[in-house]
């Protein structure tokens, strides 16, 4: 049993079948069931959490703080002695990152331009970290540990470059002062891990502080759980008891086990029905949405990693080669919360657009997993790295596709 809840795999079609009996659900008999149970009322905490109104708000931004806090965990962790440790590694997904939240947008843009759903230019823009992880999980051992690495740390800079579109572009409901409080709060805990080597529980309830000032300043809560697994601290000493690794491996099972099979039966159940991309605009938007997903996605992570890369400003993980990186990039295409509620900001009073938008989501999830596996499957055969350059490492200009 140990081994089961430890097991990346498992958890992965763990996800997988939640994922089926959310389209399950919602498509079946008890169709009119799925939208009532998660959508159910559920406020708490006034108007300091209006954000917060759904049994499915409330999994995405409440329980989902617990995944993003054993995401922190894990990028701290290869920060300090691992492949993150190494800065010019480090830049390679940031830049990713930018690359392909351009690059969806900008093909949106480009089958959209001038039509009614030309707002909805940030919908395709964020990468769901759990699904993408699920899906590497999925592919077991062919997909190097490097490249998980890159796909999260990606998926993370993705997440927050995403929520800055959302709060800039598409909210009414940020409070800068707030937000201004939750930056002090993050600025203390770094102050207080510094200089006093504050213990677990210091930043855990610092944490907690920060996700309420997320919340209540109009900005996704669930990202203070990275934060907080960043600030969590480490090893002190050679041969000492790692605090952070330790609370990884406590959470990381009710993480894998737990939430994340709520959250993909809180957000996978999309309706299907016919006539859905006849109302006007709604082709262009589901065409849109889902090229963005798969096209740009893939294009624009991996453009934005060749040139840094090329450029000598960074370098990939021990064992990634670019084909590696082209399947991640496309596996990188998967993603509906963060855009689903982008979509329902853009379409405030277009419904037809919001399910067009869900659809092409679907569609380009789907069919980006399809990809991502067989440039993945086709690299586990086989293949050239990628030559050293002058440093070593993957800096040659040779890409073995």
């Amino acid at each position: 049993m140990r081994r089961v809840l430890h097991s990346d795999l498992a958890a992965a079609w763990v996800l997988v079948a939640a994922v089926g009996v959310a389209l399950m659900w919602a498509n079946g008999p008890w169709a009119s069931t799925y939208a009532t149970t998660w959508l159910q009322p559920a406020h708490g905490g006034g108007g300091a959490f209006d954000s917060l109104t759904t049994v499915r708000d409330w999994v995405n931004g409440g329980l989902m703080a617990v995944f993003f806090l054993v995401v922190g965990l894990e990028i701290g962790r290869e920060r300090r002695h691992g492949d993150l440790a190494d800065a010019r590694t480090a830049v390679v997904p940031v830049a990713g990152a930018l690359g392909g939240m351009a690059g969806a947008g900008l093909v949106y843009v480009a089958v959209t331009h001038g039509g009614p759903g030309a707002s909805g230019w940030g919908i395709p823009m964020a990468t769901d970290i759990a699904f993408a992880l699920g899906a590497l999980a999925l592919l077991g051992r062919r997909v190097p540990s490097g490249l998980r690495l890159l796909l999260l740390t990606l998926a993370v800079a993705d997440d927050i470059g995403s929520v800055v579109v959302l709060a800039v572009f598409y909210s009414a409901r940020t409070r800068p002062v707030v937000l201004l409080g939750a930056m002090a709060v993050i600025a203390a805990l770094v102050v207080l891990r510094r200089t006093t080597r504050a213990s677990t529980g210091t930043v855990l309830v610092g944490g907690v502080v920060l996700w309420v000032l997320l919340a209540a300043g109009g900005v996704e809560p669930a990202l203070a759980g990275v934060v907080t697994g960043l600030l969590v601290p480490g090893r002190s000493a050679p041969g000492a008891a790692d605090p952070a690794e330790r609370l990884e491996r406590q959470i990381a099972p009710w993480s894998a086990f737990v939430v994340l099979p709520l959250f993909a039966l809180a957000n996978a159940g999309i309706t299907f029905h016919t006539g859905l991309l006849s109302a006007p605009g709604a082709a262009e938007v589901f065409w849109g949405v889902g090229l963005a997903r798969v096209v740009g996605k893939l294009a624009g992570i991996t453009l934005a990693c060749l040139v840094v890369v090329r450029s000598g400003l960074g370098r990939l993980p021990d064992g990634v080669r670019w084909s590696h990186v082209a399947g991640g990039a496309a596996v990188a295409g998967i993603g509906f919360t963060v855009p689903l509620l982008i979509a329902e900001l853009a379409f405030v009073h277009q419904p037809h657009l919001v399910a067009a938008a869900e659809l092409g989501l679907f569609a380009g999830s789907a069919l980006a997993f399809v990809i991502g596996a067989v440039i993945l499957l086709r690299a586990s055969g086989g293949g050239e790295a990628v030559g050293p350059g002058p440093a070593g490492g993957d800096d040659g200009p040779r890409i073995p596709w």
